[in-house]
């Protein structure tokens, strides 16, 4: 679904770096599937540990994968600048500009899965600030909204990554997703509201762990 939002337009000095973002994209399902199951109910310790075990260090791997890919990236794709927000925004009173919305959608993207990285190695207890940088990469993910909502496939381009964020977001924060997904909705159905209020507060990735 996600690289059904770019187009056969993106620039020849793009193209590697974008068919390298979602090779390692495609690891998301897998990462994200074993993190949710070490909260089901018939979870085991001795399972918890097996995963825990297995899943940190994939982890770690693909947050050294992005990280590189990221510093290849930003020498082709200028990173974004802070602005103040053109709607007074009073929970992101400063918010992020791009270079253009393909830079914009890749970016996002990989704010979506340093969250769902930093949130894994958090909750299998690898150090360093993990819950912090969770914290500041769903910030970037909101910071980014203005910008890459804009125009018809907006919502199309933000809608994934703000799946994301409510998973993490402060009580606050979740509250202005609602209110951003309740606008896109217009639009784009799978941003209806009604398919994020379901998930309770006690199963976001944050709780887990």
């Amino acid at each position: 679904m996600m690289r059904e939002q770019y187009t056969s337009d993106v620039p020849v000095y793009l193209h590697h770096s974008l068919e390298q973002f979602f090779a390692y994209f495609t690891f998301t399902p897998s990462l994200v599937h074993r993190l949710y199951s070490l909260r089901e109910p018939d979870m085991t310790k001795e399972r918890a540990m097996q995963t825990i075990s297995e899943l940190g260090p994939e982890a770690l791997d693909m947050k050294i994968k992005m990280e590189a890919w990221y510093e290849q990236f930003s020498q082709l794709a200028p990173p974004p600048t802070e602005i103040p927000s053109s709607t007074n925004d009073p929970i992101f009173p400063v918010v992020l500009t791009f270079s253009d919305v393909m830079s914009s959608t890749l970016y996002t993207g990989y704010y979506s899965y340093m969250v769902i990285i930093h949130e894994i190695l958090r909750v299998c207890g690898r150090p360093g600030p993990h819950a912090d940088l969770v914290a500041y990469f769903c910030d970037q993910i909101c910071k980014s909204v203005e910008y890459s909502s804009t125009g018809l496939l907006g919502p199309y381009r933000t809608g994934f990554a703000l799946r994301v964020a409510i998973e993490v977001a402060d009580p606050q924060t979740r509250v202005w997703i609602m209110g951003r997904l309740r606008e896109f909705s217009k639009v784009y159905a799978a941003a209806q509201p009604k398919y994020f209020e379901d998930i309770p507060q006690s199963q976001t990735l944050s709780e887990v762990g």
